[in-house]
């Protein structure tokens, strides 16, 4: 029992020891899974039959955890979801990336419907079809 709870007994007049939690001594974890929210910028340029399987984007979420950029060719093989805008809840697979643009791979059909400033996330996981 640590010496700070032994006192703290002590001195509320009681021999029964105080229950500790918490991670005092726990080194930081890395992550389970990787997650990187962003939002389109800019619709990519659709193929002769219109089709459209890119655009830009940037990240978003919280200054201190957010990349300005995405890591170019790290996020081939991710999940990406919509998460507002008329492909909602759609998840493709992440075909290639540079630093701000994301290309699906087209075996889940494409990103027609995405719209400026819907918002998305990419996951380090892979798509379950």
């Amino acid at each position: 029992m640590r010496l700070a709870t032994r006192l703290a007994a002590v001195v509320l007049g009681s021999g029964i020891a105080f229950a500790q939690a918490g991670h005092d001594d726990a080194v930081w974890v890395a992550p389970a899974l990787t997650r990187l929210a962003g939002m389109i910028t800019a619709l990519g340029e659709p193929d002769a039959e219109g089709r459209i399987y890119s655009f830009r984007g940037t990240p978003i979420g919280p200054p201190a955890s957010t990349p300005k950029e995405y890591p170019p060719g790290e996020l081939r093989g991710w999940r990406l979801t919509f998460l507002a805008g008329q492909r909602f809840s759609t998840a493709f697979e992440v075909k290639s990336n540079t630093d701000s643009e994301i290309t699906v791979s087209a075996v889940g059909g494409p990103l027609n419907g995405i719209a400026v400033r819907d918002v998305f996330v990419v996951e380090e996981i892979e798509l379950k079809r």
